[in-house]
């Protein structure tokens, strides 16, 4: 049976991911769910108010703080600081990212809006599950649709202004606005564009991770009959590798996050397996490469893949060694064969796996 608590003041936060497409492909659904998840944490991670989480709204958080609303300062600066790691975290993925689907390719245009009203709200429990209900609750949610044409700012709504401290001082930066909703009547408040803070985030670019004088080992071609962004999404693919690579009886990853830049795994055959990391990722009009090292910076595996016309793909992978003799003639001996017999196997795997998509 659900119980009603007596209303309560309450503050209710409400940032919103907002310009972000809605994706169809089945890899794009798993990967925005990835971006989403990394990017609410964040947020979550960002507060400084003291706030709870009531729910995960889709591409949102409810936060409340119940008692006194903080000041109009400490509401900038809570926004800044949700502003800035958002965005940090946007710029490292955008550096690390080797996924060319419409889901990663969009990631960088996310845009972050925060609405903060505060009022009174009772709370029904329902099982395990505390839900907010009252008139406020409701205008802090219709408040995410509104005629705000910045798309990065902090709402404030002025019947939270009338209850914050130093909010005359702090309104030079923001401006006025008010919207009409149906049984609510018009609401106005302020709001304060965040752009201004884009230029406080820092990130650098990560150090390239490459062998020293590579030296070209081996080389194995193929054409596949399935266009050139199939075959790739195929090879970076990590857990996929299990479908195509010859003979590997499992693939480590400490994470279940998608590849990207600075990833490592491991795939297993029997008792063997070189743990490598995805180094670099070059993407042209024709061509899409890609690098692994691995932690020993001893060898490295280039994929390369050209686009063919009628929808085909022409794919290379070569081995590389650090150039020094000794381990030239290590590979030679010890390492050659192995590799070029299991990757001729595996490389007519892909082939057969991106070609049964369109049978």
């Amino acid at each position: 049976m659900a119980t009603q608590a007596a209303a309560a003041e309450v503050l209710f936060f409400i940032p919103d991911l907002g310009g972000f497409t809605k994706f169809i492909a089945e890899t794009e659904i798993q990967h925005s769910q990835h971006i989403i998840k990394e990017l609410l944490e964040i947020l979550v991670d960002a507060n400084t108010l003291g706030m709870k989480v009531s729910e995960f709204e889709g591409d949102a958080v409810l936060f409340y703080r119940n008692g006194l609303p903080p000041s109009l300062e400490q509401l900038v600066q809570q926004a800044r600081k949700m502003y800035l790691d958002f965005h940090t975290h946007l710029k490292k993925f955008e550096y690390a990212r080797i996924c060319q689907c419409g889901a990663c390719a969009g990631a960088s245009g996310i845009a972050l809006k925060m609405v903060a009203h505060f009022g009174s709200a009772g709370t029904m429990q329902v099982k395990n599950h505390l839900k907010f209900i009252g008139k406020d609750i409701i205008i802090a949610h219709r408040l995410l649709k509104n005629s705000v044409t910045v798309p990065e700012y902090l709402l404030v709504t002025q019947s939270t202004l009338s209850r914050t401290e130093d909010a005359n001082g702090q309104l030079v930066s923001f401006a006025n606005g008010s919207d009409a909703y149906d049984n609510l009547g018009t609401i106005e408040y302020h709001f304060k564009s965040l752009d201004s803070y884009r230029d406080e985030v820092k990130v650098d670019p990560p150090v390239p991770v490459r062998l020293k004088n590579p030296r070209k080992m081996t080389r194995l071609t193929r054409r596949i009959d399935a266009p050139i962004e199939r075959v790739y999404q195929r090879l970076i693919d990590l857990p996929g590798r299990m479908n195509w690579i010859e003979s590997i009886s499992k693939v480590e990853m400490a994470n279940d996050q998608p590849n990207q830049i600075g990833k490592t795994h491991r795939c297993v055959r029997g008792d063997e397996g070189i743990e490598v990391m995805t180094t670099d990722v070059k993407i042209s009009e024709t061509t899409m490469e890609l690098w692994e090292t691995d932690l020993k910076k001893i060898m490295a595996c280039r994929y390369l893949l050209t686009r063919v016309p009628g929808g085909k793909t022409d794919v290379v992978i070569e081995f590389h060694v650090r150039d020094n003799p000794i381990l030239r003639m290590i590979f030679r001996f010890l390492m050659e064969r192995k590799l070029k017999v299991s990757f001729e196997k595996s490389i007519a795997n892909l082939g057969e796996l991106c070609e049964k998509a369109d049978r």
